[in-house]
């Protein structure tokens, strides 16, 4: 740019200066579609400077800057905003926790697609062990549910696969410390972990079921402006800390709800 404008790169730097004295804030002017909220979040550099961010299904209504994604900054996120009927979200311990001390009476719609890859990382795409291989069946069969009845039938498959193999998962294995005494651990505990993640998930797994308008998943951000924010991270990449919330918080401005055109007569 500099070479097609004959200039040098601190002239345009210093033209460009006044972009990082305004960092834009979320609009509280907005409504939900059908009271649905969509929440997720993405980290800036590594595993600190979260951006929040709550969208519906038209637009961006409110994003807050956080040292990290946790209980805390959480709860201060959904104090600035008003109460959804409905939050979908990935089901983040923090956040399903906040979500119940501020807003109780909001009912919550687990991502099944974080429940899959959770799962999928626990028993593997190949698991070895036959209570393992159909459990795998049984979680493959969530994202062909679409009704009250399917849902029934789902919850009474894995309902009598935690039964038959109650047993099976509560063998233990016994070694001994370093210091000589003698220890206990499940032998199973993957596949332990995964049907806790189920049992966990189960009472608002299916809420979407009845009321097409609910997404089953988080995608309205995590496709639409997770993706694009990475993107954009990376292209400015070397930017301070400072400047990248003024990049970000520029971007999810122009995703924020624009209001309707007045008719003209």
């Amino acid at each position: 740019m500099a070479i097609e404008l004959k200039c040098s790169r601190r002239t345009l730097i210093r033209q460009f200066s006044q972009f990082w004295h305004s960092c834009p804030k979320s609009n509280k002017n907005y409504k939900y579609d059908f009271g649905i909220l969509v929440c997720d979040a993405i980290y800036l550099e590594g595993r600190k400077e979260a951006v929040l961010i709550g969208k519906t299904l038209s637009g961006i209504v409110h994003w807050l800057f956080a040292f990290r994604e946790n209980y805390f900054s959480r709860r201060l996120f959904f104090c600035s905003i008003k109460t959804p009927k409905i939050i979908v979200c990935d089901g983040q311990k923090g956040m399903l926790s906040a979500i119940k001390d501020v807003f109780p009476q909001t009912r919550i719609q687990r991502c099944y697609f974080h429940v899959l890859h959770r799962a999928r990382m626990l028993l593997t795409k190949n698991p070895k062990t036959i209570a393992g291989i159909k459990l795998n069946y049984i979680i493959k069969k969530l994202n062909k549910i679409r009704t009250r009845r399917q849902k029934r039938r789902w919850i009474r498959l894995f309902n009598r696969w935690n039964k038959k193999h109650d047993k099976y998962l509560k063998e233990r294995s016994f070694g001994v410390k370093p210091n000589g005494k003698q220890t206990w651990w499940y032998t199973h505990k993957r596949l332990r972990s995964c049907r806790s993640l189920i049992k966990n998930a189960l009472p608002c797994l299916f809420t979407y079921i009845g009321h097409y308008q609910i997404p089953r998943t988080t995608n309205h951000v995590e496709g639409g402006i997770n993706s694009r924010l990475k993107e954009l991270i990376r292209r400015h990449r070397g930017l301070p800390m400072k400047n990248k919330r003024v990049l970000v918080a520029h971007f999810l401005q122009s995703k924020q709800i624009q209001k309707p055109p007045r008719n003209v007569t």
